[in-house]
């Protein structure tokens, strides 16, 4: 037939070639297996321990710790023993979880890496497309970032909102400072665009610091120039050392924005409009159950003030480039909020800080009245 060649391997020539083919790719197979288990033997430790079983279901795991510790089976409603293998089997293979599909997707879609997130609290109309995307700045921004600091090695002195003898209990900073608004800027279209060395989120910081410091509340809003690049780490220094310097701090707030646009994160209420709060809460902190349970209440006692206000409280494990703490490990009293998204300005993200800096100032001095806003 055109296009087609016939080999008869009826001729010992042929055979033997294929013989000789075939015993090649079992060499190689066997000769990297044996590298792969030598590597694995040679380098398994608590961490990677950590990344397989942080692959499997709870379910799955209390089924395995079942068989050793019968307590277990006794104390947590696990699923029967049956079948085990072959889910075990599935879990570490595939990391498919039948029951959420969006395991189905998340390996082939970058976006749907997201499913490593998990919605706790939620108004009525967000879901997984709702979830706040972290965004690296731009790389000629990452350029000036670097550029600045190589020509200045000077510590940055935190901002305090305003020095009024009061004792600071409240810290904020932006570990991402870059991150704006494209309104703020004067861009349109890209949400890439949205970045910037001195319009960004710093602008609100300040502003819930001097917020909560008219409410009777002392507050520092403290900022410092970094890389996307280890980010968290760095953010985390700079907290440990104004935390060293004020032995009153108790709350932590990291102000961010998110990369979603307008319709996401944008509300109207009264004829006027808010930059839409979302509460991150890192699962890998140490404190998390603490800083959950706030993140709860907040979100709650934001959506009685204005309805929808704030989007969800969101959890994140230390996964697909999450950092999965967040800082958080360092107080009780932390939280991340995304102040809106690329397509909000600051008054919008100004009326929403105001019913933050109202909730914190209530709770951290539940008997003195807030102070209304000075004209």
């Amino acid at each position: 037939m055109r296009g087609f060649k016939i080999i008869n391997i009826s001729r010992p020539r042929t055979r033997q070639t294929l013989v000789f083919i075939l015993m090649g790719i079992a060499v190689i197979f066997a000769v990297v297996g044996s590298l792969v288990v030598l590597q694995a033997e040679n380098s398994l430790q608590t961490s990677s321990i950590g990344k397989v079983t942080s692959r499997i279901p709870d379910q799955t795991l209390v089924m395995v710790m079942g068989g050793e510790i019968p307590y277990l089976k006794e104390s947590v409603d696990a699923p029967d023993m049956e079948g085990l293998a072959s889910r075990l089997f599935i879990d570490l293979a595939t990391s498919i979880d039948f029951r959420d599909p969006r395991t189905f997707l998340g390996r082939e879609l970058p976006l749907f890496a997201l499913f490593d997130s998990e919605i706790v609290l939620a108004s009525s109309d967000v879901d997984y497309t709702s979830i706040p995307v972290e965004s690296p700045p731009p790389p000629e921004l990452e350029k000036e970032i670097l550029k600045g600091l190589e020509s200045s090695q000077e510590e940055e002195p935190p901002s305090v909102a305003k020095e009024s003898g009061l004792s600071k209990r409240v810290l904020i900073y932006t570990t991402h400072f870059w991150e704006s608004y494209l309104p703020e800027l004067k861009e349109k279209g890209s949400a890439n665009k949205a970045s910037d060395l001195k319009v960004n989120v710093t602008t609100l910081s300040n502003y819930l610091a001097q917020r909560l410091e008219q409410q009777g509340v002392g507050a520092i809003a403290t900022h410092k120039k970094y890389t996307w690049e280890g980010s968290y780490g760095k953010s985390r220094k700079m907290v440990q050392t104004v935390m060293k310097q004020n032995q009153d701090i108790t709350y932590l707030i990291d102000i961010h924005r998110d990369s979603l646009r307008r319709n996401k994160t944008t509300l109207t209420h009264d004829g006027k409009s808010y930059a839409r709060l979302a509460f991150i809460v890192g699962k890998s902190s140490k404190n998390y159950e603490e800083n959950l349970q706030l993140a709860r209440q907040l979100h709650n006692e934001l959506n009685q003030l204005v309805p929808g206000i704030s989007r969800a409280v969101i959890t994140k494990e230390r996964a697909h480039g999450n950092n999965g703490e967040y800082n958080q490990s360092l107080s009780p009293n932390s939280m991340l909020v995304e102040v809106g998204g690329v397509d909000n300005n600051f008054e919008e993200g100004y009326r929403s800080l105001d019913l933050l800096a109202k909730l914190i100032a209530e709770r951290i001095n539940p008997a003195t009245p807030v102070m209304s806003q000075p004209k």
